[in-house]
């Protein structure tokens, strides 16, 4: 996890199961509320006058792509409620998220760290019930986990990897941030891992799909690190993974690094003995700061036959805290997410803070309330609302199931219009799926022919200015071939 949002706004502010079971939705009227939301509100097939036309979609279904883990959240130091977790996670009455990334907090079990300056400090309990309630939620959900570092006696520090020492103080407490793993702690390191899955798989209903070695070995304590965190080279990933790999009681995931950047994990996939107890190759998209990433394809990793996971990032609005997300940052976050999946081609994308936090000034969550006052940083019953962000988000997790494939599709027909396409099957029967983001200030004419499938009719599900996820009036798909209106800003999710 990266706290550079949460230092930026601290500082303003203070000086800062897979598989396959899932219910598919049964297309009927429905508005997530939130922002707003006309179930009326429309496009429809056919052209609309003073409207551009943009070129042919051709979706091709007998050309797959990769396989689809689905789409989810980080806990990012906070917990769950039910409110939240139905919200967030449900397929039917939420955004539908399927992955929940929980931190393993280095006090373990008992949750002895000091408290951290943003009030609170998630543990392994609170962890647990997170998953139990994403998992009730959506009985598919997969949930993996993420250390930020090693309990402090495993580190030492060096000129080259110190820890940090800046303004403000680490928190929670010296040794907790920067520094490295010391060789000696190497086995003490994978036994801390193996307790945290075994704590986890014994307390909480759900099971970890897999764990990570370290979130952003690569964000440096010179960086700012003053969270917790811990620096790695790449060289010494290889070293760790190649003499404990084997003994890891899950799936193993690295690097995380903060830029997914391919430098950080090529030792390890170049290392035979290492690559060998890799099965996710993850990164997160803080390329320019805080901006918007640029997803890119990562062919050693693809080589190796590892999955790639996009496991962090988020945007901010345009408006500074409190100010909530807009429609443009919607849109922003929809072709991040359409990068991620066409030209990053992967397996599974996580956004950063499920929800707002006015204890720290987040406002770039996925749902807005159901918290507490600044004052008290409390997580409270009241009922969440989607932001502009988890309508982008649910476009996609709401409709891509886990175990769905990204297919072939014309992926910008015109300078302002991004497609997708996918489709899996729920209970034997075939389900397919096209996303379209229209970024563009007029509406578009958009044709799409559907190969490789026979559909009929498709249901067209919204995101506007006018708020919600709001599902539209059936179009006629005849000759496998449909034209919609694409309104300005918007994304539509096509789901037959």
């Amino acid at each position: 996890m990266r706290f550079s949002g949460l230092r930026k706004t601290f500082l303003i502010h203070s000086i800062d199961r897979q598989l396959h079971n899932l219910l598919w939705i049964t297309p009927v009227a429905l508005v997530l509320a939130g922002c707003g939301g006309n179930s009326g509100g429309n496009s429809g097939s056919g052209s609309t006058p003073g409207t551009g036309s943009s070129g042919v979609v051709t979706v091709d279904y007998g050309a797959r792509d990769q396989l689809i883990r689905g789409f989810g959240g980080a806990t990012g130091f906070l917990s769950l409620s039910t409110a939240q977790a139905n919200e967030l996670f449900s397929p039917t009455n939420g955004l539908g998220l399927s992955i929940l990334r929980v931190m393993i907090d280095p006090a373990g079990e008992n949750n002895a760290a000091p408290s951290s300056a943003y009030g609170y400090t998630s543990n392994w309990a609170q962890e647990a019930a997170s998953g139990s309630a994403a998992l009730a939620a959506n009985p598919n959900t997969i949930i993996f986990a993420s250390p930020y570092t090693p309990p402090p006696s495993m580190k030492s520090s060096s000129t080259n990897q110190p820890y940090f020492s800046g303004t403000p103080t680490c928190s929670p407490g010296p040794g907790y941030c920067g520094g490295y793993l010391d060789p000696a702690e190497y086995g003490a390191y994978a036994a801390y891992l193996n307790a945290f899955v075994s704590y986890f798989d014994a307390n909480s209903t759900a099971r970890l799909f897999a764990i990570s070695m370290q979130n952003e070995p690569d964000y440096s304590a010179q960086s700012g690190e003053n969270y917790e965190s811990c620096s790695w080279t790449p060289d010494q990933m290889d070293q760790w993974i190649g003499a404990e790999g084997s003994a890891l009681s899950a799936p193993l995931m690295m690097p995380e690094s903060y830029s997914f950047d391919p430098a950080q994990a090529a030792p390890s996939l170049s290392d035979a003995t290492a690559a060998g107890h890799i099965s996710i190759v993850a990164g997160h998209l803080y390329m320019n700061g805080e901006s918007q990433g640029t997803p890119s394809a990562y062919v050693q990793a693809q080589n190796a036959g590892k999955e790639l996971w996009m496991t962090e990032h988020y945007l901010a609005p345009a408006g500074t805290y409190p100010a909530q997300p807009t429609m443009a940052d919607a849109i922003q976050a929809a072709e991040e997410i359409h990068n991620s999946m066409v030209t990053g081609q992967y397996n599974a994308y996580v956004w950063y803070r499920m929800w707002n936090d006015s204890c720290a000034y987040v406002n770039y969550g996925l749902i807005d309330s159901g918290m507490g006052a600044s004052a008290t940083c409390s997580n409270t019953s009241a009922q969440p609302k989607p932001t502009y962000y988890g309508y982008a988000v649910g476009q996609f997790s709401k409709f891509i199931q886990p175990g769905y494939y990204r297919y072939n599709a014309t992926a910008t027909p015109s300078a302002d219009v991004y497609v997708s396409a996918y489709s899996g099957s729920q209970n034997g029967v075939s389900h397919y799926v096209i996303v379209a983001i229209n970024a563009g200030a007029s509406p578009s004419n958009q044709s799409l022919t559907i190969q490789g499938a026979t559909v009929s009719s498709i249901a067209p599900w919204q995101t506007t200015s006018a708020g919600g996820l709001t599902q539209q009036n059936p179009v006629t798909v005849s000759g496998n071939t449909f034209t919609y209106t694409l309104p300005p800003q918007s994304i539509t999710t096509f789901v037959q």
